[in-house]
């Protein structure tokens, strides 16, 4: 059976991590279903918030922020912001099962 590829971009917003494990979460949900990833993170205003400091300098290490040519290749996005990704979700599970579903819906369209 053949699968049609599907691209998924991933877009997050984190200082301390929070958001970076649903992100995580959704692309691995996106993985399962078979989809390629991009995972980038929005570059933030140089926050200096000293619980997060570790994994603020991590995050600015390991990411890139998203450029036009990942939206361009991407056949679906999610976002996440402020603890929650695209939808609602807030917790890892359920970022799995949605980036999972969103792999699968995109692929049904194309």
């Amino acid at each position: 059976m053949n699968v049609a590829p599907v691209n998924v971009l991933v877009i997050f917003y984190s200082c301390c991590g929070q958001t970076e494990k649903l992100a995580l979460a959704a692309a691995v949900g996106a993985v399962q279903a078979r989809g390629s990833i991009r995972l980038r993170r929005l570059t933030d205003a140089d926050e200096d918030i000293t619980e997060c400091k570790e994994s603020l300098s991590r995050m600015r290490r390991e990411y890139v922020p998203p450029t036009a040519a990942d939206v361009i290749w991407a056949d679906a996005v999610i976002v996440g912001m402020n603890g929650k990704i695209t939808s609602g979700v807030d917790n890892p599970a359920d970022a799995t099962a949605f980036g999972r579903r969103i792999t699968f819906e995109t692929r049904r369209l194309k």
